[in-house]
């Protein structure tokens, strides 16, 4: 599989009227382990059940504007086979985003990269920049949600999401089901001189469970089934078929210790 490979610039903020207040800074750090790494459908290890620790470190400055901004940096690292992965063992993404409310809507803009510092000789280190806009609109039933991601360097596409969501709330828990699609087009599918017309590229449904502790600290435990509907002639000759439906569904489990603040 040809991967995707992305670095980004973070830039300075200036803060109209002077410097922020404590109240308006807060941060989230966490940790986890995985049983395996999937995005977007595809499977991003050697095999599918290949373990990984994940983990996030975000920043946000709230009261800019009529918004919030956000800096944050998510990475990845394979506890199995780390030299025998195709260029992912190590992931770094960094990203950026501004989220604002308009009633009801809540609207999130940004850009995110993704840089493999293990990556393949065949694969740039800069091989991906995305700029990407998502909307929710809250209501107490069901979240809609849609998301859309331009990469206009290196894949040269789209990708499309659309979605659901819905919180529920029993004492110090929290429980929530999630449904998504994703759709793409790219002139270079995944990096490579390869053409993707629009198909639709992946389903998802995911449970994820949270238990907020004392002083912000939290535990919580994910679950996605993920099934990638790429069309075969863009599929990977090398790709994991251990997994069910000759290769293009996925299970990973998920558990995290984390703080909010």
């Amino acid at each position: 599989m040809k991967l995707v490979v992305c670095i980004a610039s973070l830039g300075t903020v200036t803060l109209a009227g002077g410097p922020a207040h404590a109240d308006d800074l807060s941060y989230q750090l966490e940790t986890s382990v995985a049983s395996g790494y999937v995005a977007r459908g595809i499977v991003q290890y050697a095999h599918g059940d290949d373990p990984s620790s994940q983990n996030t470190a975000t920043v946000r400055i709230d009261h800019l504007g009529p918004g919030a901004l956000t800096f944050g940096v998510w990475n990845a690292v394979a506890l199995a086979g780390y030299g025998d992965q195709p260029g992912t063992a190590l992931e770094i993404d960094v990203s950026s985003g501004y989220a604002f409310g308009a009633g009801p809507l809540a609207i999130t803009t940004g850009y995110v990269a993704y840089l493999y510092p293990s990556h393949s000789d065949d694969a740039p280190l800069d091989g991906c920049h995305e700029l990407f806009g998502t909307a929710t609109y809250q209501n107490a039933y069901v979240v809609p949600s849609v998301g859309l991601w331009v990469e206009p360097v290196r894949q040269q596409g789209v990708y499309l999401t659309l979605g659901g969501s819905r919180d529920f709330g029993y004492g110090d828990f929290t429980f929530t089901p999630s449904v998504s699609v994703g759709a793409a087009a790219y002139r270079k599918y995944l990096g490579a001189d390869q053409f993707a017309a629009p198909h639709l590229n992946d389903v998802t449904a995911g449970f994820a469970s949270r238990l907020d502790l004392d002083g912000g600290v939290y535990a919580a435990a994910r679950f996605s089934y993920a099934i990638r509907t790429t069309p075969g002639a863009l599929m990977d000759t090398e790709m994991d078929t251990s997994m069910a439906l000759g290769g293009r569904s996925t299970l990973v489990g998920l558990i995290a210790l984390g703080v909010a603040r």
